[in-house]
């Protein structure tokens, strides 16, 4: 399924019920919120990111405060119609940003051959 179908899908069933997970929870409670795993919050809207292209929700914990959070960071109720498709695309984004972090790990590999081992301290260092 794809990312544009998930939202289309997830629109229709506006609002959800969802679950915070690690990062999430931390924000909410910085912003003095008082939130456990267990605490729902409600979806008020989907959108998808224009830069990562990965959906975007639109969120109260309380009716009134609201933030936005990756779906990647979120979990569905699992009596919810979508929940399998939400944690498809939730693993498929997971794996895609793996793959990211292999690339930059590789990309500073080479960069870091490149320079053939110089740092800039060694410029400076008294001989």
């Amino acid at each position: 399924m794809s990312a544009q179908q998930l939202l289309n899908d997830l629109l229709e069933c506006l609002p959800l019920r969802v679950y915070g997970k690690g990062a999430v929870l931390t924000l909410l409670r910085e912003m003095g919120f008082v939130v456990k795993n267990k605490t729902p919050l409600t979806v008020l809207d989907v959108f998808r990111d224009d830069e990562s292209g990965e959906l975007v929700c639109k969120l109260t914990p309380d009716g009134t405060g609201e933030f936005t959070a990756a779906l990647s960071n979120l979990k569905l109720d699992i009596t919810h119609p979508l929940y399998r498709k939400v944690k498809d695309y939730q693993i498929e984004v997971s794996e895609a940003l793996g793959k990211q972090d292999l690339e930059d790990s590789r990309q500073t590999q080479i960069e870091n051959e490149d320079r053939g081992g110089l740092r800039v301290s060694d410029l400076y260092r008294k001989k």
